[in-house]
């Protein structure tokens, strides 16, 4: 009887422990840091214990390797992904002979130990949900600078090596997490590029045979600048300069929005609106397409001889170049365009380029003129009426031919238009012919890359970022990127959706404000609830109401350490750490290059998990 007494014991002793270490090694599968130093191991054996003294009676103290009674041992095995814990322990019998030494006495303890083949190990598997993941990428200049140059923020394709720029290893991470899933038809990937505005491809070609873009952002802005018809806009000049010194004279008692501009000076604005579109063509279209003087362009039909002199009292340039085009300046149906918006776009490239506003960047969206809360409000709601898209010309980075010169520049500098020979050449002339040798190959990249129905839609992506010959260029709005992607995420019909920004994390001044001016707000929050929205969904705001929507914040820094508190997420991360993620260190990373740039973006997508498995059988 005793011995059958002792014998249930030590098998209620083995259950427990078997248990334990079952239950300790899903722990272990959980934390996955492969036993990969010291650190790892001890991390593993401390976690172990706390399951094991959790199950069993007799406590076990944590200094296991000079503990006669107990030992353990916690191995991985690389190639199967399996964690093994092998664990025993001297138990004490319930009962005991009282004649110690005799034959045929009942030992006092025994070791008992977990049945090795059967518990203790699990594997780990990756399973994969269906997923729609962004990739939104900082295409600004300092995406020019090398790895571990922490103090460059600037443009210059001489930052050292061009494969050690950090837009090399940004685009080789990007392509490499695109490549690693390839097998996975149920994640598909978007790329949204940026600088200030995101680049999107448009149908049509430019005048001169190559490809056409445009600059997109998703605002709603305040009245008047919402009313404003930014596509007409986009190559015209405004003779800001008149007006600017007209108003330090005096001569304009109004501010810019209020003056009558064809009341008192017509000429003055009808003339510089129709004689730098004829800039534009005799400048860099006609070299390019081989037009090399005026005669040229008026018997190619591109222009038309207007008159003999070159007067701007007459109110119209010499040649009239492009008349039949829809945005030709002087079409009769356009002069309401030009009556009803034309202080307006001036009092826009003041608040862009006078140095006067410090809270303002170089974008019409902006400080100024953007409506936060109304842009939250209406965040789904408004994606078609506030998506405000417009085609970008084609030109060195001046303002003789658009006043949003400062936006969506990184496609100018892909294709040699922008380049620090561009940049240092002496004369604007010297750089238009310059410009006009890149415009009949103009190639719109980079651009946006919106998910699709397209069995081979990652692996058309994948070529476009592999052969993609691309450069960046113009400054830095993060926030602007993270609201053009709320149409590309809405659109996604995944199960779960993830945005993945990755920048330096040196937004422009000014829009450093406006950023925080959203954060703030709780664009965050509003962006990841309105997509596992079913309200949203039944309106037809959204393609699909996700299980999940997440945002991740990758910083590029040469300089990056491990952070410990909340004080220094802070300092890194500023708002968005303590308002987009709410203090929850998870969705914020550090990468050096391009290695741990690649490990954070795998561990961000990958879903780990693990099962029980025979250890014999680890190996299916």
């Amino acid at each position: 009887m005793l011995v059958s007494i002792n014998h249930t014991q030590t098998m209620r002793d083995r259950a427990r422990i078997s248990e334990a270490t079952n239950e300790a090694s899903l722990a272990i599968i959980a934390l996955n840091n492969e036993n990969a130093d010291k650190t790892a191991i001890e991390q593993n054996r401390k976690m172990a214990l706390n399951y094991i003294n959790y199950f069993v009676y007799q406590k076990i103290s944590d200094d296991l390797v000079e503990d006669a009674d107990a030992s353990i041992n916690i191995e991985y095995n690389k190639n199967t992904k399996v964690y093994s814990i092998a664990y025993k322990q001297k138990v004490d019998s319930l009962t005991s002979s009282k004649d110690k030494g005799k034959v045929g006495e009942l030992n006092q303890s025994m070791i008992v130990s977990n049945k090795t083949e059967s518990y203790g190990n699990t594997k780990k598997f990756d399973r994969y949900d269906s997923f729609d993941i962004a990739f939104i990428s900082d295409f600004s200049g300092s995406a020019t600078c090398q790895y571990g140059d922490t103090g460059c923020n600037d443009y210059s394709p001489q930052n050292g090596n061009s494969d050690q720029q950090r837009l090399q290893y940004m685009k080789q991470a990007i392509a490499n997490i695109i490549n690693n899933f390839q097998g996975h038809s149920e994640i598909k990937f978007a790329l949204v590029p940026y600088d200030i505005g995101v680049p999107v491809q448009q149908d049509t070609k430019n005048l001169a045979g190559g490809d056409s873009y445009g600059c997109s952002v998703m605002y709603k802005l305040k009245s008047p600048y919402d009313k404003v018809d930014y596509n007409f806009w986009a190559n015209k000049n405004i003779a800001y300069a008149r007006w600017s010194n007209l108003k330090e004279s005096g001569g304009m008692s109004e501010g810019y929005l209020d003056y009558d501009y064809l009341g008192k000076y017509a000429n003055t604005v009808t003339y510089y609106l129709d004689y730098f579109n004829y800039r534009y063509y005799s400048q860099i279209i006609g070299p390019a397409k081989g037009l090399n003087n005026d005669s040229a362009l008026e018997r190619s039909g591109l222009c038309r001889n207007r008159h003999q002199a070159e007067v701007l009292n007459m109110g119209t340039a010499r040649y009239a170049c492009g008349e039949n085009s829809p945005d030709y300046p002087l079409r009769p149906e356009n002069r309401k365009i030009i009556e009803s918006q034309y202080g307006k776009v001036v009092q826009l490239y003041d608040y862009m380029f006078s140095g006067k506003y410090s809270d303002v960047h170089y974008s019409f969206a902006n400080t100024r003129t953007v409506d936060v809360q109304g842009t939250i409000d209406a965040l789904f709601s408004g994606i078609k009426s506030n998506t405000i898209t417009f085609n970008r010309p084609i030109s060195p980075t001046v303002s003789d031919f658009s006043p949003f010169f400062g936006m969506c520049q990184s496609p100018l500098y892909s294709n040699n238009i922008m380049s620090e020979k561009v940049i240092n050449l002496p004369t604007n002339h010297r750089r238009f012919l310059e410009a006009s040798k890149h415009i009949g190959t103009f190639k719109a990249v980079p651009h946006l890359v919106p998910f699709s129905k397209n069995g081979n839609h990652n692996s058309d992506l994948l070529n476009y970022i592999q052969n993609g010959n691309w450069q960046p260029g113009g400054g830095t709005d993060t926030i602007t990127a993270l609201l053009r992607t709320v149409p590309v995420m809405a659109n996604g019909s995944a199960n779960n959706k993830m945005m993945i920004i990755i920048t330096d994390g040196k937004d422009d001044a000014g829009a450093d404000i406006l950023r925080d001016n959203f954060l703030d707000e709780g664009v965050c929050q509003a962006i990841t609830a309105g997509l596992t929205s079913a309200t949203n969904k039944n309106n037809g705001y959204i393609e699909r109401a996700a299980n999940t929507a997440t945002i991740h914040y990758i910083k590029l820094d040469p300089n990056a350490v491990n952070l410990t508190t909340d004080e220094q997420y802070t300092q890194v991360y500023g708002k968005w750490f303590t308002k987009c993620m709410n203090g929850n260190r998870e969705y914020l990373h550090e990468a050096r290059d391009y290695q741990s740039l690649f490990d954070t973006m795998i561990k961000i997508i990958q879903t780990e998990t693990g099962n029980f498995v025979n250890k014999d059988e680890s190996n299916q």
